[in-house]
């Protein structure tokens, strides 16, 4: 039971038998899983960066689906996210299970139950460069029992799990590390009892946590928390789906977008439940017959998988579900079949991910990892919707222009819902008054070529705006370098400010698969008195 993912890159929508039906702007999936490497053990955690994959869990090798080519890979893999293919030249061995996955700071970092990888000692905690696949040298926070979650936040790593020791200090099954050294942090809150899935909340000011504890940080928390970045217990505490003396309602798995947080719940039958971020009160709840196990949002649906079947929520599902994520109504359509468990979803801008512990879906041989890959929607496609949700810096900071680049490690900025600005009242994030320049990300999906693409943008007052690191549209400042300090050339003002403006762009800009979109605010004056912008991509 469980199994979490983490990504460097948050949020993403999947399916993968029939067509779900998902609101204009939503990728669908192909019912078909594509030709790629099926492990030989359970896969327990997925991470998605860029251009890779990392898979991790109990295997030691992997063969080809279609030629029956195998290849040891001793439970962690590295994955091209386009076409699936192994990269051959990254192969650091790990001795023993690896629970869960983060990406941050080109680093893949390890949770689990092993002791070595590649030869080098590494108890429970282990950080492998990305690139090349090396063992982080000098990173050596050891746990003294397993580790079940990662959370990344800024500059620090947090993890939580069974161990009560880390670097040969007492943290009780909740501890923080630097990302760059693995040195401890102070960050001390405790639990009760194991801690099985870590989220970064959105707003990036606490880490969200779920198990099979009763008190965090001495407060009386069932199951589902959240910790600030101090070590303090904040006042989020939902309520939780049962509390029985045996078959207990322990939380196995979580997700979150910019307003809610979804749990997959174990308990009597098994459960996904959405709670407001902002008052831990429930939105809904759906229940299974048996464990819920992962859970993965993107757009307007929540993705459910475990051990349930043949029932979810009133529906004949077997492992698989799909519900609305406002409402909760269960999707129709999303019914594929898994006959084992499955403990790691992640709904990618190319593909839905599945990992764990089966060997059919469908019906077909697929053992223990699926990639299903994206189909374009008929029609008008909005690969950008207004209002979506955007990565933002509004600190004043001097970027330069690495962070306009897809593989830019955003995961330390805070995350909000267009329209963003400030001072005229229609804003749905407001950011700091005060600076020249203010940065924004997000990334899309494409899965076919469009023959043409439109992309409307509200801003005040000037703006520069990148694609995969290329810039494709400037209005409103001066030709040439432009820096943080970079003012721009005139005022925006009256309805000039809430105006979409139409650009087209040619479609050869747009690549397969994931892409990145950047945006630079500039304002006129530093004590301009508003801000705005949002932006939408449509294709057809």
């Amino acid at each position: 039971m469980r199994k979490r993912t983490i990504l460097a890159v948050l949020s993403l929508t999947f399916l993968l038998t029939g067509l779900l039906a998902a609101p204009a702007w939503a990728a669908d999936y192909s019912a078909q899983p594509r030709a790629g490497w099926l492990p030989n053990g359970r896969v327990l955690a997925i991470a998605h960066t860029g251009d890779r994959v990392v898979i991790a869990g109990e295997f030691t090798s992997l063969r080809h689906s279609t030629t029956g080519e195998t290849v040891g890979r001793q439970r962690v893999a590295l994955l091209d996210a386009a076409g699936g293919d192994l990269i051959r030249t990254w192969s650091p061995a790990v001795n023993g299970a690896v629970h869960v996955l983060a990406v941050a700071n080109g680093r893949v970092f390890l949770g689990g139950d092993f002791t070595t990888v590649a030869g080098q000692g590494r108890t429970r905690l282990a950080a492998i460069d990305l690139a090349t696949g090396n063992v982080v040298g000098g990173w050596t926070p050891a746990a003294n029992s397993t580790v079940r979650g990662l959370a990344v936040i800024g500059d620090t790593l947090y993890a939580g799990g069974a161990f009560t020791q880390v670097a040969g200090q007492n943290r009780t099954r909740l501890a923080a590390v630097d990302l760059g050294s693995g040195a401890l942090r102070s960050w001390n809150p405790g639990a009760n009892n194991t801690i099985m899935a870590m989220a970064a909340a959105p707003d990036g000011g606490s880490v969200i946590v779920g198990g099979q504890f009763r008190t965090l940080g001495g407060a009386t928390r069932l199951f589902l928390g959240s910790v600030g970045l101090n070590g303090t217990v904040t006042g989020w505490a939902p309520p939780p789906s049962c509390d029985l003396p045996s078959n207990q309602c322990w939380v196995l798995d979580l997700a979150a977008d910019t307003d809610s947080v979804y749990a997959a719940i174990a308990g009597v039958g098994g459960r996904l439940a959405a709670y407001r971020l902002s008052n831990g009160s429930r939105r809904w709840e759906r229940t299974a017959d048996g464990d819920v196990e992962s859970v993965a949002v993107r757009g307007s649906y929540v993705y459910a998988a475990g051990h349930f079947c043949p029932d979810f929520a009133g529906f004949q599902r077997c492992d698989f579900a799909a519900v609305d994520a406002g409402t909760g109504a269960v999707d129709t359509d999303f019914a594929p079949t898994a006959n084992g468990q499955v403990f790691a979803l992640h709904a990618g801008p190319d593909a839905l991910r599945a990992g764990g512990g089966y060997s059919q879906l469908n019906g077909v041989s697929r053992p223990n990892y699926t990639e299903f890959p994206l189909i374009p929607p008929s029609g008008d496609v909005t690969l950008v919707p207004a209002g979506s949700s955007w990565r933002y810096l509004d600190d004043g900071s001097d970027q330069g222009t690495a962070w306009r680049a897809a593989g830019f490690d955003d995961s330390g900025w805070p995350q909000g819902l267009a329209q963003f600005g400030f001072g005229d009242g229609d804003e749905r994030q407001q950011v700091a008054p005060g600076r020249i320049t203010y940065y924004f990300r997000t990334t899309f999906g494409v899965a076919a070529a469009f023959s043409q693409v439109t992309m409307s943008v509200i801003r005040d007052d000037g703006a520069v705006v990148y694609l995969n690191g290329n810039e494709i549209w400037r209005d409103n400042l001066p030709t040439g370098t432009v820096t943080s300090a970079t003012r721009a050339l005139s005022t925006v003002s009256g309805t000039a400010e809430s105006q979409w403006t139409d650009v087209s762009l040619s479609p050869g800009q747009l690549q397969q698969g994931q892409n990145t979109i950047t945006v630079e605010i500039h304002q006129d004056r530093p004590d301009s008195s508003d801000i705005s912008f949002d932006l939408r991509l449509r294709a057809r």
